[in-house]
């Protein structure tokens, strides 16, 4: 800039924002040979400022901005004889092998993925570097997150490793060296290590030269940046026979809207470098979004993202993410591809969202069945589970929102899946792909780890926590509550008789407030799976007991009240009848895990409450 500073912001494949060493090298020399600066220049990187210069051999180096001492780690790739952590403007797991053939024969991609993401380091994970000393120099891998691949050279990682080599071997202070080769190149790390361990003056040098120039024609860069070549037609021309398509799983993750998983289609042609992941969880937010949303009138369409931005949602969250490769020849591949083309268009793109039958993963289905039509088999196996009994596994370790659909959702949640039906979860969706044929073949191959999940599989509270359990217990305290002041009431006992006519009004309001919420999805909404709500029943008591408040505020007194006792009589029986219990018992959950027994005890609190009203005197 005018102001003689260097500004380099380093972009990953995934979107986020990095200091690059090598990168930053480049953009010094780059820098020095249009004449910005003849021997030293300010450089302005996303972790700070740091100077770049110019031997006088013509190699370009950068400063490292590094405070911290090496931390010594637990290794976690196979056969490694130590390791440490170091943060050189970019964090670095580092380990050693024994040997350089060691480190030349290494999966570099398997071996790095539990200190890629291990808690640790979460959220953001961290690069990982396998290094062998041979003599004076250092060889090394390194696995670099954003890019979620080997890179021919990382030049923090190089720097961190040189710096941690450094600590083990060279006791004293002063000024070190270190030669380092990566499968990119030679490159040089000085530093100076004070008495307490600490590194001044880090250095990172190595050769630079210009491959091609070129001169950016705005208009065009423009389209280029912000125009998607899977939106703009053509994807499937592009293929080559190398393409494949694949099905994307992500775990639960700890929202509510994401607490069922995700499912995702995967167009990949390492060929021609081209990586995009086709996605029907994408909400459509305009205006009136959220009146539409409260209705049940849910547009959601299908966007196309690359696969790295993608898969850095998932990492950030700590959620893991498998793929299941399809097994389809090119002909197959490039059909696909052009199906999902087509249904990303402007016009085609939005679909009518229903979270049990047409979402991300039901949508996989109806992607292969449109494609392939009577060559694809499903291979679904009928059930007598409900929707409800589906959605439990997932929402246990949330017992409020647990309770929450239950509550919410009616008899169609209530009802068989038919064929199929478990497939709306991403979950089920992956084991069913197992058993999906295309010709009579295996559909896909043996399922893939990205990169795995941290914690437990299923968001929330860990099974066997004493929380999963607070709902039902607060409910059937209430209950107790309830029957202690209906008691009280029918002795005629005058102990705090606020104190009963409190909860008994308490508990009308809430649960004719529930009654009104539930009646309005039913019949104010297009969500068919709150229809015919059974809990509506129960929760009608609330405004029973207003019903009575009302009477008995206009002088009938509760002996003349005999219709409304008569009434009473008959809801009670419904009410009791309208919580369902017979599924939980067949399901095998234990008392308090089942939160369909907090409804049990909302609604005895609400029928405790409705003739506690018919037996309280007014005074």
């Amino acid at each position: 800039g005018d102001d003689g500073i260097l500004q380099v912001d380093f972009r990953n494949p995934d979107g986020s924002r990095s200091f690059c060493g090598n990168g930053t090298r480049s953009a010094v020399a780059w820098a020095h040979g249009e004449g910005v600066f003849k021997t030293d220049i300010r450089v302005e990187a996303v972790d700070g400022a740091h100077t770049g210069v110019l031997r006088a051999d013509g190699t370009p180096g950068v400063s490292l901005n590094v405070e911290a001492v090496p931390r010594v780690k637990m290794t976690l790739v196979s056969r490694a004889v130590h390791a440490a952590f170091l943060n050189t403007g970019s964090p670095h797991h580092v380990e050693w092998l024994d040997s350089a053939s060691a480190l030349d024969s290494l999966d570099l991609a398997q071996a790095a993925l539990t200190a890629r993401h291990h808690s640790d380091y979460s959220p953001g994970g961290c690069n990982v570097s396998v290094v062998a000393k041979e003599g004076e120099c250092l060889h090394i891998r390194t696995f670099e997150r954003g890019v979620e691949a080997e890179t021919l050279s990382c030049g923090t990682g190089v720097v961190a490793a040189a710096l941690a080599d450094m600590a083990r071997e060279d006791a004293s202070a002063g000024n070190h060296v270190r030669h380092v080769i990566a499968r990119g190149g030679r490159l040089e790390v000085e530093a100076t290590r004070q008495a307490g361990g600490t590194f001044q003056d880090v250095w990172l040098f190595g050769a630079a030269r210009r491959v091609f120039r070129g001169t950016w024609a705005w208009a065009l860069a423009f389209l280029a940046l912000w125009s998607d070549p899977a939106m703009a037609g053509g994807l499937a021309d592009q293929l080559t026979e190398s393409a494949r398509v694949s099905v994307l799983t992500a775990s639960p993750g700890a929202d509510l809207y994401a607490a069922f998983g995700h499912t995702a289609i995967r167009v990949f042609d390492p060929e021609v470098r081209l990586d995009y992941v086709f996605n029907y969880g994408t909400f459509v937010v305009d205006e009136g979004f959220y009146v539409r949303f409260v209705k049940g009138r849910m547009d959601y369409r299908l966007g196309v993202e690359r696969f790295g931005r993608f898969q850095n949602l998932y990492l950030r969250q700590g959620r893991a993410l498998h793929e299941q490769v399809l097994n389809l020849g090119p002909e197959d591949v490039k059909a696909m591809a052009e199906y999902l083309e087509w249904n990303a268009q402007p016009e085609n793109a939005t679909y009518a969202y229903d979270f049990f039958r047409d979402n991300c993963a039901t949508k996989v289905i109806t992607v292969l069945e449109e494609v392939f039509g009577d060559r694809y088999h499903a291979g679904c196996v009928a059930t007598d589970s409900t929707y409800l009994e589906a959605l439990r596994p997932f929402t246990a370790g949330n017992p409020w929102s647990a309770w929450g659909m239950e509550l919410i959702l009616g008899a169609e949640a209530a009802t068989a899946m038919p064929d199929c039906g478990h497939s709306f979860l991403p979950d089920v969706l992956a084991y069913q792909i197992d058993a999906m044929t295309l010709d009579g073949q295996p559909l896909a191959f043996e399922r893939e780890v990205v990169f795995p999940h941290q914690g437990t599989w299923h968001a929330g509270l860990p099974e066997g926590d004493s929380g999963r359990q607070t709902p039902v217990y607060l409910m059937w305290g209430w209950a107790a509550w309830m029957a202690l002041v209906l008691w009280m009431a029918h002795r005629g006992a005058g102990w705090k008789k606020w104190g009963r006519r409190l909860s008994v009004a308490v508990t009308a309001a809430v649960s004719a407030l529930m009654a009104t919420l539930f009646g309005l999805m039913a019949v104010a909404t297009d969500h068919n799976d709150t229809w015919w709500n059974a809990d509506m029943v129960w929760a009608l008591g609330g405004w029973g007991v207003i019903w009575v408040a009302v009477r008995r505020s206009r002088g009938v007194r509760p002996e003349a009240m005999g219709l409304e006792r008569k009434v009473a009589t008959v809801w009670t029986m419904l009410a009791l009848g309208s919580v369902s219990i017979a599924p939980v018992w067949r399901s095998g959950l234990g008392w308090g895990e089942a939160t369909v027994w907090a409804s049990v005890g909302a609604c005895l609190a609400v029928v405790f409450a409705v003739w506690t009203s018919l037996a309280l005197k007014v005074r």
